[in-house]
């Protein structure tokens, strides 16, 4: 039985009048096809921009290219130092006594200690997982100091054949340890929904609420809830911290509480190649909550008030890539007040891991297309950003909806720029004469090593050394080659952090496999081809053809827990169903 709650800490934030309607599709299918191709529109258009910018437009391409590597140059540097701050601060945050703390604060502003009073809905939407999987994070759930505080939901789908009894198993194994477990199971084929993450944690939200608030006649604004992955390994620290926050935050409902998050659970059984974009994923996340002027989004697992989530009606059961929708969603819905605040305590998730190395790669590559599926957010965003009733400013609607457009558009294109965005230009001015600006063009002596790789293909240049060879013993560059050579350092310092938050080297590991991986970032231009930027082009393909997504539960595991169980003939085509931004 839910004890009955106290008063709350602060009342959600008044709202003058309804909130506005925010369709996910556009109004009709015409303007719903052009919405889609826009992603895709703009990348094409920048990395083309490298092949006939310098012919048409010499002088703009100058600039503008200029203008990036500057951007490029600086963000690197930034990611690097705010990667040290926030590595400083997980160490200081895992040393912390959150009860402590808040009891200073109490003494501090004379407030009653509330701090029994919040309760923190963990959803762990979950499709095919191994039993022993799930209970490791429901395990990491059960190793908090306020786990009396939690309420787990098994958000199971219906579909899988045999989840009620694995969700029954579950449930039994934790007697007593939470204020309640109980699962949900998300019925499948339902009149516009997707099936995925955000579809089934909804169903399992809204069940809760009967469960919880109306039937059980709990206080809705004691509550925060997680959206939790079903690989999530918590610090024991992680709900501690997140009650401390909550009832000392501003806006406490109005707010997203983002952890750090690291694919560090099994980073030593992957491939070599996956380790270098799994790995600078969490310090990319990491310093975008601590890098100024960066816009901050609730990524994979986060949480937020369950007052907020009602509010806008939860997750939209259409859309895919759930966590930043949501976030443009409340945005958009309720105004300036909506802030993504960071929880500096470390996440482990799960890689892809499947059975063999050649399936590994392609599931990953599967996986990154289905996160890049977020492009499906540029057009929503601006048409959220166009709507009138939204109480969000132009300033904040116009910096969110630009925010997703360039990481989506920059994910496919940057890779173009960085690699050949120098490098063609160059020889188009050298070659074939055209007319870049000399300041663009001169080259400076720098000291180095410089290669000439369009000499590979004639193996008569092989072993010269100079300009008519691969090496010679002087760099000579550009003003933007110097400032892609100044991002040298940075790229350094992170793959330092990288090798740090993956933790210690299991047993298991020999040492040639740990050289191995050290010699994959040398190839790091390649890897980032074939498991960024591709993905990131074919997902935008796919948007504005079409075509829709088939949305596939990524394989994942561990030495540590049992395979996944074989898919069934039935569970299979089950899991295939799929279908966003398709027409």
């Amino acid at each position: 039985m839910v004890s009955r709650p106290s008063a709350p800490v602060a009342s959600p934030a008044p709202r003058s009048c309804e909130l506005p309607q925010l369709s996910v599709s556009a109004r009709s299918p015409f303007w719903e096809r052009l919405g889609n191709a826009l992603p895709l529109f703009l990348s094409l258009f920048l990395v083309s921009f490298i092949f006939w910018g310098p012919f048409k437009a010499p002088l703009l391409f100058a600039v503008l290219s200029t203008a990036f590597f500057v951007y490029w140059l600086l963000r690197s540097y930034s990611v690097a130092i705010a990667c040290a701050i926030g590595l400083r601060r997980i160490a200081r945050w895992k040393q912390t006594d959150w009860r402590a703390k808040y009891e200073a604060h109490v003494a501090r502003t004379g407030q009653p200690d509330r701090w029994a009073w919040p309760r923190h809905l963990v959803i762990i939407p979950n499709y095919r997982e191994s039993e022993e999987g799930l209970a490791r994070t429901v395990d990491s759930l059960a190793a908090q100091s306020v786990a009396k505080q939690l309420v787990v939901v098994l958000a199971m789908e219906d579909r899988e054949a045999g989840a009620r009894e694995k969700a029954a198993r579950l449930v039994a194994r934790y007697p007593g340890v939470f204020a309640d477990i109980f699962a949900t199971f998300h019925p499948a084929g339902l009149p516009g929904e997707t099936p995925g993450k955000g579809s089934n944690e909804a169903w399992g939200a809204r069940e809760a609420y009967l469960r919880l608030i109306e039937r059980g006649g709990d206080d809705l604004l004691r509550y925060t809830v997680t959206s939790c992955d079903a690989d999530a390994v918590f610090h024991p620290s992680h709900f501690a911290a997140l009650n401390y926050l909550f009832l000392t935050a501003k806006k406490p409902y109005r707010t997203f509480w983002q952890p750090t998050i690291f694919n560090s659970n099994n980073i030593w059984e992957i491939p070599a190649p996956l380790r270098i974009p799994d790995g600078l994923s969490g310090i990319n996340r990491t310093s975008n909550l601590l890098i100024p002027g960066s816009v901050r989004f609730p990524t994979s697992c986060y949480s937020l008030s369950w007052q907020m989530l009602h509010e806008v009606d939860y997750w939209d059961e259409e859309v895919i890539p759930e966590d930043w929708h949501l976030y443009l969603k409340c945005s958009y819905s309720l105004g300036d007040d909506v802030n993504v605040e960071p929880l500096f305590l470390p996440l482990g998730n799960d890689c892809v891991l499947a059975d063999g190395y050649w399936k590994t790669l392609k599931a990953h590559y599967a996986q990154s297309v289905r996160h890049a599926w977020g492009a499906s957010d540029i057009p929503y965003a601006w048409r959220a950003a166009m709507h009138p009733k939204s109480p969000l400013s132009w300033r904040r609607r116009l910096l969110l909806a630009g925010a997703v457009t360039k990481v989506h558009v920059l994910w496919a294109a940057q890779w173009y720029i960085v690699t050949l965005g120098i490098v063609l230009p160059a020889r188009f001015a050298a070659k074939l004469g055209a007319p870049l600006p000399g300041w663009w063009t001169h080259r400076y002596e720098v000291p180095g090593t410089g290669w000439h790789p369009e000499h590979f293909l004639e193996p008569s240049r092989w072993f010269r050394i100079g300009p008519e060879g691969i090496f010679e013993p002087t760099m000579w560059l550009n003003l933007p080659g110097i400032l892609v050579a100044l991002c040298l350092f940075p790229l350094l310092v992170m793959i330092v952090f990288e090798l740090r938050t993956r933790g210690p080297r299991p047993s298991y590991v020999s040492r040639s496999v740990y050289v191995t991986g050290l010699l994959m970032w040398p190839l790091m231009a390649v890897i980032t081809f074939f498991f960024a930027s591709l993905p990131a082009l074919n997902a935008q393909w796919k948007l504005a053809s079409g075509k829709g997504l088939v949305y596939r539960v990524a394989e994942k595991g561990s030495r540590a827990l049992p395979a996944r169980a074989p898919a069934a003939a039935e569970a299979e085509s089950a899991e295939a169903v799929a279908v966003a931004g398709g027409n």
